[in-house]
């Protein structure tokens, strides 16, 4: 027993030499039966011919394991990716590194991505001469939001002959955050709303706001942060900031992720083609405070140009751009929504607020139990010290109305306001209840699935090359 456990440990340890921790193995092999098989047949019917075939065979085998074994842990494989997020149309560049540092060439360097971004992988077969460096790049253009990742691959290298392999695997992986579009929206008549909880005229001129609007003499209780120094050396004088006060106050947006609503939604259609008096790309008013926009019946789309097909992915986009117009005048927004995970982003100002809310709805799904209505009413009760006097936007493919009664009694006894935006698969479908929310006096705008958005960021155009005929190198 005591032979047998000191033989164990010394024959993994030479096992685990002999394939490189498990790294080379024999592609075939039943193939190396055929030497020893060969020189026992020569053994048997003494045939010179046969004993020069098991050694040379015998020979070739242990050359190819020589070759692999020199080869493979001395080829190195490097990936980089410059950026760790993208948005919906960008060009996801990612750059190769081949390096051979072995005494012999490498016929060929199989590689395997298991990355999970659409539409992108990085498998390849490559090559390198003793000592080259091999660079390359992959691309890909980014079609679909979420969180993806990068990685893990798989490399693996044979002899010429196929007999040994040497594969290792690098398990990291990187993870890419994919952002929904940002496009322009037309002028929309998004209520101002008013600043909820504060009523008192000195409460409002104590608010600290980004314009200073004048000064005025210091009065006992005035904070001392909001002396005006620089007058009072002037003037002698105790003089104190007077802010503006803020235009408009919050904004919600309220995006409807229930998998009821765009399970109706979820059909396409091929619209009538423009006639004479219907302009390709026109926009309709109707009842004064809506617009539908037309598809446009237009094929290739010019480059920053978004066109969603997907009920869902433009809800998202919508309200993704509303939260950056409202966001780029200074309001306050926030964000209510729910798709089975509570996705809620408290009023907040400045680019991070932007960020919140697009890295928020980045993998939200149409999977909600909540109707909207419900999530609109619970977001009520649970906040209302910070919904007091806000305007709410609602976003939403539910054209049967049920969540009409939640939205009013959020304007219940408050002056804030409300704006819906509608998404319908065709524009005359919208037409009952945007007859409802004008007798209402609410704002409604209604987007049509497939139409052509400008983007707000469309991707730059990257540089070319090209080579004169003197010879030099112009870049475009």
């Amino acid at each position: 027993m005591m032979i047998r456990a000191t033989i164990s440990p010394y024959l993994r340890r030479s096992w685990r030499w002999l394939t490189l921790d498990g790294r080379l193995r024999a592609a075939q092999p039943w193939l190396f039966l055929l030497g020893p098989i060969t020189l026992i047949l020569a053994l048997i019917a003494p045939y010179h011919g046969l004993f020069v075939i098991a050694y040379t065979y015998m020979l070739l085998v242990l050359t190819m394991y020589l070759w692999v074994r020199e080869l493979g842990p001395r080829i190195q494989l490097h990936r980089r990716l410059l950026v760790e997020w993208a948005q919906v149309g960008d060009e996801l560049e990612e750059h190769w590194e081949l390096t051979n540092n072995a005494r012999l060439p490498l016929l060929w360097l199989e590689i395997e991505d298991a990355s999970t971004l659409p539409g992108y992988s990085g498998r390849r077969v490559a090559a390198a001469s003793p000592g080259d460096q091999r660079n390359w790049t992959t691309q890909a253009r980014c079609e679909r939001r979420g969180v993806y990742t990068l990685g893990p691959l798989t490399a693996s290298l044979s002899d010429p002959f196929g007999l040994f392999r040497y594969a290792w695997r690098k398990d990291s992986a990187r993870q890419i955050v994919i952002y929904p579009p940002l496009v322009q929206l037309p002028a929309l008549l998004v209520p101002q709303g008013q600043r909820g909880g504060l009523a008192r005229a000195d409460i409002l001129q104590q608010h600290v706001t980004p314009s200073v609007g004048g000064l005025r003499e210091y009065i006992q209780g005035d904070p001392p942060s909001h002396i005006h120094w620089p007058t009072v050396a002037r003037t002698d004088k105790l003089m104190v900031k007077q802010f503006d006060q803020e235009r408009a106050g919050a904004l919600w947006i309220a995006l409807d992720l229930y998998a009821g609503a765009y399970e109706r939604t979820d059909e396409r259609h091929i619209p009538a083609r423009p006639t004479a008096e219907q302009p390709t790309g026109a926009v309709h008013s109707r009842h004064d405070n809506s617009v539908i926009f037309q598809r446009s019946a237009v094929d290739a789309l010019p480059s920053g140009i978004s066109k969603l097909d997907s009920p869902l992915e433009l809800a998202i986009v919508l309200a993704c751009s509303l939260a950056a117009q409202a966001l780029a005048e200074g309001r306050a927004v926030g964000l209510l929504a729910d798709d089975g995970r509570l996705r809620l982003v408290t009023p907040g100002r400045g680019p991070r607020q932007l960020w919140r809310i697009l890295g928020a709805l980045v993998d939200a799904q149409a999977s909600g139990l909540q109707p909207l209505g419900q999530v609109i009413r619970q977001g009520h009760a649970a906040r209302p010290g910070e919904v007091s006097g806000t305007a709410l936007a609602v976003i939403t493919p539910a054209l049967d109305g049920a969540w009409l009664p939640a939205l009013a009694s959020w304007q219940r006894g408050r002056s804030g306001g409300a704006i819906a935006l509608l998404v319908a698969t065709r524009a005359a479908q919208a037409q009952p209840l945007e007859a409802q929310l004008a007798t209402g006096g609410i704002a409604v705008q209604t987007f049509e699935v497939g139409t052509p958005l400008t983007l707000l960021n469309p991707p730059k155009p990257r540089a070319t090359a090209r080579i004169s005929p003197l010879g030099k190198v112009i870049r475009a």
